[in-house]
């Protein structure tokens, strides 16, 4: 229930980069370069042997980076090579083909594909002819920029066909050059990334993740420092639900041109910090230096008079509320935020111009506030170890507030004041706090206590009519999953959403009234007034009836398999809590109560417990999950918590008349 992110240019191209520099791996098997050669040879069999359950796999994959000094500027080539093999009859799903790329930093020349179709005799060659260049489809009409992507689709495509393809990618900016994944979703038998540079360039390297299968050469070649890293073997990631992005969990090296000499004059690039910094700053020199008179004018009237709080608020709120969404953007313009003047006239921007608003209005207003760079969750780099424009993708704003750290994110506006979005939640935040200085922060991960999910029912029997009246309450990011969840539906939508969000008991339940209040409403909860009546519920056997009192099971079916090879994903902690009450009906007394049950863990747990008081019983429940993330090493004790749940849940209430 993640709350959607619109990507602005940066998620944008860290996203292709990331893309373009990424393909798969495994099992090494003896395979010729097959752009030499007119015939390949490659043992199908021992490779479906090889792979049993995977439909697809990379014979080769190389990147080739070469950098020069021509005429007194850098140039980057990177050379792609592609060789893939079709492993079983859905040969087809396979066989497209997309290079993304942006005419602003990117150039696509020498692009060449061949299809080999198996025949009898062998394999038949077959270019690929139709090569179309073509914009892709802008995010729900909100995103348009200056990216293409090239599209092809490898003819006669079948089982045992394979498919190459190369190309020169000549990357026009040194703080555009990324790196190299080693692995995916798909095995990969042979991979090989290099780069060559100068005497006259400093080049530089990270790598992320385990890299004891990577070999690493340096070497010399016609005066030029050569690094190549190879691999061979690594295994198919598994693709899974709820899981964290592949590059959490695969090797990568990343470049960095750290500086380079031409005509006398030695210019830096990145490598640390301190310069990627040194160039964020450089984009951002010329923003919001003069206030317009109507900007100050809008300022003045949403803040007079107010405390600083009431201030801040005033100001985000009214980002919130009055800039669209849209993203108009080329070359540096996908990341450079627009003028304040700009956004706040036209009513639209993406993360970067919300942010670029969002602090000159709060500037204004005497609040001093900062622009942050900060990459979401799926991005799992911290700035040191990967000090470059692929560590964050997001912009947003920020202010201290009584010695903390307040992070401003305009483009949801579903959240309140004071909670940060769930997508940047433990991310770094790399904040500008004056022209030349920097702090890195993290972002806190909003604790369980404050994304409440707190249930009240009073329930009564009718014959074998279960009947019920409650309130349903939302709070913290579980306030913003819901209000995501229903605002982009029609009224019949949101109806069914209700009912099932509300549904109790069984499939035959019926919710007899639904009211919703705080839903338009900031810094107040969310809740649910309903009714509901569940027909042939109460079992009834010698005049005993018998009642199931948890109408609703939380992670009942939650049970992780131990094949699973990912940790589990959550997009915020949480708790839920459950009061129901069941009033004892006249001339009835309880005869069995459940034991109550309970499981701990640091990560998870839960507390069921049943009292009588009086003519009532009072069963309480409590879920609590404390971690963004449940580790498979934990998996265990999480699946032991669930069959612990199971047999609760099927503990009943009984009552015998007399």
């Amino acid at each position: 229930m993640e709350t959607t992110l619109i990507p602005s240019r940066m998620m944008r191209f860290a996203l292709v980069n990331f893309k373009v520099s990424f393909h798969f791996f495994f099992f090494a098997l003896l395979v010729t370069h097959l752009s030499a050669v007119a015939q390949p040879k490659v043992n199908l069999s021992q490779l479906k042997a090889k792979f049993p359950n995977d439909e697809m796999a990379y014979l080769n994959r190389s990147e080739k980076v070469a950098i020069e000094v021509v005429n007194g500027e850098l140039q980057i080539d990177v050379f792609h090579q592609e060789d893939r093999v079709f492993l079983d009859k859905r040969a087809s799903v396979f066989a497209d083909e997309r290079i993304y790329f942006s005419e602003a930093f990117q150039e696509i020349k020498d692009l060449d594909a061949v299809s080999y179709i198996p025949e009898k005799s062998g394999y038949n060659r077959t270019p690929v002819t139709d090569i179309k260049t073509e914009r892709p489809s802008p995010g729900g009409g909100i995103f348009f920029d200056d990216m293409q992507v090239k599209k092809f689709t490898f003819p006669g495509a079948k089982e045992g066909g394979i498919g190459t393809v190369s190309y020169t990618e000549r990357v026009k900016s040194p703080y555009m050059l990324s790196g190299f994944v080693f692995g995916n979703y798909v095995p990969v038998i042979n991979s090989e990334f290099s780069v060559s540079f100068p005497a006259s360039v400093k080049v530089s390297y990270k790598t992320y993740g385990d890299t004891k299968g990577i070999v690493f050469a340096k070497t010399a070649q016609n005066g030029k420092t050569v690094y190549t890293w190879k691999a061979q073997n690594l295994k198919a990631s598994p693709l899974e639900t709820e899981s964290l992005s592949l590059r959490h969990y695969v090797p990568q090296v990343f470049l960095f041109i750290e500086s380079y000499t031409a005509n006398g004059q030695t210019k830096e690039v990145l490598g640390d910090v301190q310069k990627l910094f040194n160039y964020y700053k450089s984009l951002v020199k010329d923003l919001n230096k003069q206030p317009s008179s109507q900007l100050k004018a809008l300022t003045d009237s949403l803040t007079r008079g107010k405390s600083e709080v009431e201030k801040i608020r005033s100001v985000y709120y009214w980002v919130q509320d009055h800039v669209k969404y849209i993203a108009f953007e080329e070359g540096l313009g996908g990341f450079i935020p627009r003028q304040a003047n700009d956004v706040c006239q036209k009513r639209y921007g993406d993360c970067k111009d919300m942010a670029s608003l969002t602090s000159s209005m709060l500037n204004l207003a005497g609040i001093p506030s900062h622009l942050v760079w900060i990459g979401t969750r799926d991005i799992p780099y911290k700035y040191a170890e990967n000090p470059s424009m692929s560590v964050d993708n997001h912009m947003i704003a920020a202010v201290k507030l009584q010695g903390k750290w307040q992070f401003l994110d305009a483009t949801d506006d579903r959240i309140d004041f004071g909670l940060p979005t769930s997508h940047i939640q433990g991310k770094e935040a790399l904040i500008m706090t004056s022209e030349d200085k920097y702090e890195i922060v993290p972002v806190p991960v909003v604790p369980a206590n404050q994304n409440t999910k707190v249930d009240s029912m009073i329930l009564s029997i009718d014959g074998k009519t279960l009947k019920g009246n409650g309130t349903l309450t939302f709070e913290g990011l579980w306030k913003t999953s819901l209000k995501s969840a229903v605002q982009y539906r029609s009224e019949p939508q949101r109806d069914e959403y209700y009912k099932n969000v509300l549904s109790r008991g069984s499939n035959k339940c019926a919710l007899l009234k639904n009211v919703v209040t705080g839903l338009q409403d900031r810094d107040v909860p969310v809740r649910l007034q309903y009714a509901f009546s569940v027909p042939d519920y109460v079992q009834e056997a010698a005049g005993e009836l018998f009642i199931n009192p948890h109408l609703t099971r939380p992670w009942a079916d939650k049970r992780q398999e131990e094949s699973r090879k990912n940790d589990w994903k959550h997009e915020f902690t949480h708790i839920e809590d459950m009061v129901t009450v069941l009033p004892i009906p006249k001339g009835y007394t309880v005869t069995n109560l459940p034991t109550n049950a309970s499981f701990s863990h640091p990560d998870f747990g839960f507390k069921l417990s049943y009292e009588q008081k009086n003519d009532q019983i009072v069963v309480r429940s409590q879920w609590t999950l404390n971690s963004l993330l449940v580790k498979k090493s934990s998996f265990p004790e999480w699946n032991k918590m669930v069959a612990a749940l199971n047999e609760a849940y099927s503990e009943v209430i009984s009552l015998k008349k007399g």
